[in-house]
C-alpha cells in the first residue's frame, strides 16, 4: 500500500471512530432513567382509564400495568441535558397533569405561537397506566409508544417512530418523519407515515397500511390486508386470509406469502410474475396473471411499475 492510500485508510478510519464514539455519547445523553425525572404524579383509578398525553417536543410512552394507578413521568431536557426538578424556567409553556374521574390528562404545550426562544425545552413523558387504558397520545418532535394495553389507540406523531407492542384493541398510528412498528396485537390498525417503513409482527385483525417513503414488511397477519407504499419493496405473510389482500407499489417488488390450501381470486400485474399455479382456472402471462386458484376465495389484488410480484406458500 503506498503512502498516500495508507494515509487515506488511517484518515477514513479515524473518522470512523469518531463518528462512533459521538453516536455513543448522543445516545448515552439522550437515555431516560428514573433518576432523571423532572416531576411525579400519581393518581388511583378503578376500571377503564383514559389517556390524554400531548406535548410539543418530547416523545411519550404509554406502558400498561396490573395496578389501579396512573403514575404520569414527566422529564425535561434541554441542549441533549436532562434537567433537575425545579431548574427549569418552564414560563413559556402550560403544563397540565391532572385526572378527571377516569381521564388522565398530561399535556405541555408552547404558550402562543412562541415557538423559538432562550427557554426552549424538550418535555417527555412516561406514563405507567392500568391495562385497560385507551389513549390519545400526540406529539410534534417525538416518538410515541404504547405497550401492553386493552382499549382503542391513537398515536401521532409529526416528527418520530411510532411502536405499539402488546396492543388488544383497535389502533390509529400516524406519523410523518418516522417508521412504524407493530408486534403482537389484535384488532383493526390504520398505519401511515410519509417519511419510513411499516414493520408488523404477529397481527390479528384488519391493516390498512400506507407509506410514501418506505418499505412494508407484514409477518403473520391474520385478516384483510391493504398495503400501498410509493418507494419501496413490499413482504405480505398472511397465514390467515380474509377477504381481500390488496398490495401496491410504485417503487419496488412484491412477495406474498399465504397457505396453499385456500382458495384465491388473482389480480397480478407487474414487469415480471411469479407464481406456482395449481387448479388454476384463467390467464397467465409473463407480466399478468388473472384468474382463480383453487375455486377462489380471497382477492389477491398485487400490482407494482417497478419490480416483480411473487407468491410462495406457507
Amino acid at each position: 500500500m503506498s503512502g498516500e492510500k495508507r494515509f487515506i485508510w488511517s484518515l477514513t478510519v479515524s473518522w470512523l471512530i469518531v463518528g462512533a464514539l459521538l453516536l455513543l455519547a448522543v445516545q448515552t445523553g439522550l437515555a431516560q432513567s428514573s433518576s432523571d425525572v423532572y416531576r411525579v404524579e400519581e393518581f388511583n383509578v378503578s376500571g377503564d382509564v383514559s389517556l390524554e398525553v400531548q406535548t410539543a417536543g418530547g416523545s411519550i410512552k404509554a406502558i400498561g400495568s396490573n395496578d389501579d394507578e396512573v403514575k404520569v413521568e414527566m422529564y425535561v431536557r434541554k441542549r441533549g441535558r436532562y434537567i433537575d426538578p425545579g431548574k427549569a424556567d418552564l414560563s413559556d409553556y402550560e403544563i397540565d397533569i391532572s385526572q378527571n374521574g377516569n381521564t388522565i390528562t398530561a399535556v405541555a404545550e408552547r404558550k402562543g405561537n412562541n415557538w423559538i426562544n432562550r427557554n426552549s425545552y424538550s418535555i417527555s413523558f412516561i406514563v405507567y397506566t392500568p391495562n385497560d387504558t385507551r389513549t390519545r397520545l400526540r406529539t410534534s418532535g417525538g416518538s410515541v409508544s404504547a405497550t401492553n394495553l386493552t382499549g382503542t389507540q391513537e398515536l401521532r406523531t409529526s416528527g418520530g417512530s411510532v411502536s405499539v407492542e402488546g396492543i388488544n384493541g383497535d389502533m390509529v398510528l400516524r406519523t410523518s418523519g418516522g417508521s412504524i412498528n407493530i408486534t403482537d396485537a389484535q384488532g383493526d390498525v390504520e398505519a401511515n407515515t410519509s417519511g419510513g417503513t411499516i414493520r408488523v409482527k404477529y397481527l390479528t385483525g384488519n391493516l390498512d397500511a400506507r407509506t410514501s417513503g418506505g418499505s412494508i414488511n407484514l409477518e403473520q397477519v391474520a385478516g384483510n390486508v391493504e398495503a400501498r407504499t410509493s418507494g419501496g419493496s413490499i413482504e405480505a405473510e398472511v397465514v390467515s386470509p380474509a377477504e381481500k389482500i390488496v398490495l401496491r407499489t410504485s417503487g419496488g417488488s412484491i412477495r406474498i406469502k399465504v397457505p396453499q390450501e385456500n382458495g384465491y381470486d388473482l389480480d397480478l400485474d407487474a414487469n415480471r410474475v411469479y407464481a406456482e399455479l395449481i387448479n388454476f382456472n384463467g390467464r397467465a402471462e409473463r407480466d399478468r396473471i388473472v384468474g382463480d386458484f383453487n375455486g377462489g376465495g380471497t382477492r389477491i389484488e398485487a400490482k407494482t411499475s417497478g419490480g416483480s410480484v411473487r407468491i410462495e406458500y406457507l
